[in-house]
């Protein structure tokens, strides 16, 4: 099994290496080499979204999968699309899985050196820096939280869980605007917290999305949930469905989300039914992914 194991590690390193030479690892070189969108008029420092791309991609496929870029300049938002130091981000859990050869030394730094590349430039406000993650990506984004909540304005995950119960303590120095998004029928990163690679084998058991999400309870005292609210159909009938869970009375008034989506994949709300996505399940079309995160980020409420 061991052998299998290596085997299709290698071989996914090599189908995943599709974005080209991998990140430096330095700090200042990766915030010279990030991608960067600012409003052309923008005048001062601007609320800032940092978007962390999936295992193997990069910060530039990851801007050209999303509208985000233009509707964030619309909406007066810088946007900046890093890259990882390796295939995958070193979030000093699933990494641990992996050969080291899949990841860099040390992506916190890397997260650190990028924000304050970006307040010393003027280019973002440091109360208003909003992180999002996608799958690998929300993974790192979600240990960033951990780490640093106080240099964050809100924290989104998008096809990712915590990590497990028996990892390093999670431990934000405060209460942190929190949304996931997950679908229920996910091939890769499933509903129950497993983390399964091509379908077969299972590379790490997380908490599962609704642990997860009790987890962001916990830390942001929040009271109870909110009976779900299913979201307006705006597809056929037979689409994944979203419905949205609110946590209540969370300390701060800071918002805790879960969008789960009935019969989602690993897939973005909103993304397109493409005939090469159907390994990874559908996407529902009553949510879009850019219209979701400038909601979001404009509506985040913390103790800045």
């Amino acid at each position: 099994m061991i052998h299998a194991w290596r085997f299709l590690c290698t071989a996914f390193a090599l189908l995943l290496n599709v974005s080209g030479a991998v990140a430096s690892a330095d700090p200042e070189t990766r915030a010279a080499q990030t991608i960067i969108d600012r409003p052309a008029a923008a005048h001062g420092p601007l609320p800032t979204i940092i978007v962390l791309h999936g295992a193997g991609l990069s910060g530039a496929l990851t801007r050209n999968m999303m509208p985000l870029p233009q509707l964030a300049k619309e909406a007066g938002f810088v946007v900046a699309f890093p890259d990882a130091a390796g295939l995958v981000w070193n979030e000093a859990s699933l990494a641990r899985e992996l050969p080291s050869a899949f990841y860099g030394p040390d992506d916190v730094a890397l997260l650190d050196g990028l924000i304050d590349h970006l307040v010393k430039g003027g280019i973002a406000d440091p109360a208003a820096i909003h992180l999002v993650g996608i799958s690998n990506g929300g993974m790192m984004a979600a240990h960033y939280a951990c780490r640093r909540a106080e240099r964050l304005a809100s924290v989104m995950l998008f096809k990712a869980t915590m990590p497990p119960a028996s990892d390093t303590p999670c431990t934000p120095t405060r209460p942190l605007p929190v949304m996931l998004v997950a679908g229920t029928e996910d091939p890769v990163v499933r509903w129950d917290g497993s983390i399964v690679l091509a379908g077969a084998v299972m590379l790490q058991r997380r908490r599962s999305i609704p642990e997860s999400f009790a987890f962001w309870q916990a830390t942001n005292g929040c009271t109870g949930v909110a009976p779900a609210e299913p979201l307006p159909r705006r597809g056929a009938l037979d689409a994944p469905d979203v419905l949205l869970h609110r946590a209540e009375a969370c300390r701060h008034g800071v918002a805790t989300w879960l969008y789960e989506v009935r019969g989602g994949g690993h897939r973005l709300p909103g993304g397109e039914e493409l005939s090469l996505l159907r390994i990874l399940g559908r996407a529902t079309p009553d949510l879009e992914t850019s219209a979701m995160i400038l909601a979001f980020a404009r509506g985040a409420r913390t103790t800045h």
